[in-house]
């Protein structure tokens, strides 16, 4: 029997040792050595944090208040009160001065044949109306005050009785001033029996200052009465324009001093003079008002 040659089986199993071994190698490549598969990746799960809840049993903020506003004051005008004495006698003067358009007062003396008319006449349209209350003066043979005057000679009782009974025939007046007065003005003791009836009615004062040496404003201040004093007469010289004059210096008085009065009588000069001076007063800074806007107040 013939021997196989040794050489061709060596060859045979190096290349079946070549085979195996590439095929463990790449099995171990692939279960060893090769990248792992990514594992899916899981969110966290989420944190739901609830709304919070208003406690039930705390109460309401209350509103913060807005600031106030600033009030701004309104500047007072000057002031000028014009009294028209001896009205009474005559019911068509009040007419003649309804037309001049202005809040003017009107001072009626009792007694008269038309003070009750001009008083409610006047009352009604919204003017102030006081009594013009006669009153002794220095002169008395030369100037007759009427018989419903005011004499020192008078008792306070009879004094007071007077000035209540003049009161009666002006229905709505709200105080009185004086008709002429030079003596009684100046008498303390009488001045104080009159101005007690004023403060009982509730009433005010003007002086009309008849005489530099008057002590009825001073008696109305300390008791209690309000009270104010005649600054400007308007018609001394009946002339129109001397009397326009005058209204131009009552006017600087009320706004040199804040208020004025000037006092007139129902002549037909003054009453042309108060029908074209009157209007411009406004125009001018000065108002006209009724008495009752410029007296002192009660102290």
């Amino acid at each position: 029997m013939a021997k196989k040659k040794k050489g061709g089986s060596s060859w045979l199993l190096l290349l079946l040792g070549f085979i195996a071994g590439t095929g463990a190698a790449l099995l171990f490549f692939r279960y060893m050595g090769g990248p792992q598969p990514s594992k899916p990746v899981v969110k966290p799960p989420e944190v739901v944090v609830p709304a919070p809840v208003a406690p039930t049993d705390v109460p309401p903020e209350a509103p913060v208040p807005a600031p106030p506003e600033a009030v701004v004051p309104t500047p007072v005008r000057p002031r000028l009160a014009i009294i028209i004495d001896d009205m009474g006698p005559d019911i068509k003067k009040l007419r003649e001065l309804l037309e001049v358009g202005g809040p003017l007062t009107i001072a009626v003396m009792p007694h008269m044949k038309d003070s009750g008319q001009i008083s409610n006449l006047a009352s009604s349209r919204g003017l102030d109306v006081i009594v013009h209350m006669p009153m002794e003066p220095r002169e008395l043979l030369e100037h007759n005050p009427g018989g419903s005057a005011l004499l020192v000679s008078m008792g306070p009782e009879e004094i007071r009785a007077k000035v209540e009974a003049g009161l009666k025939t002006v229905p709505g007046a709200i105080g009185i001033n004086n008709h002429m007065g030079s003596r009684f003005t100046e008498d303390e003791q009488r001045m104080r029996e009159v101005l007690k009836v004023v403060k009982k009615k509730d009433m005010l004062f003007v002086d009309s200052r008849t005489t530099s040496k008057s002590v009825a404003g001073r008696v109305a201040r300390e008791l209690g009465v309000p009270s104010a004093d005649r600054n400007v007469f308007l018609d001394n010289t009946r002339d129109v324009e001397y009397i326009k004059g005058q209204l131009r210096e009552a006017a600087r008085l009320a706004q040199k001093s804040g208020s004025a009065i000037a006092i007139g009588h129902p002549y037909p000069e003054t009453i042309k003079a108060l029908r074209e001076a009157v209007p411009g007063l406004a125009a001018g800074g000065v108002d006209v008002v009724g008495v009752s806007e410029v007296v002192d107040p009660a102290r």
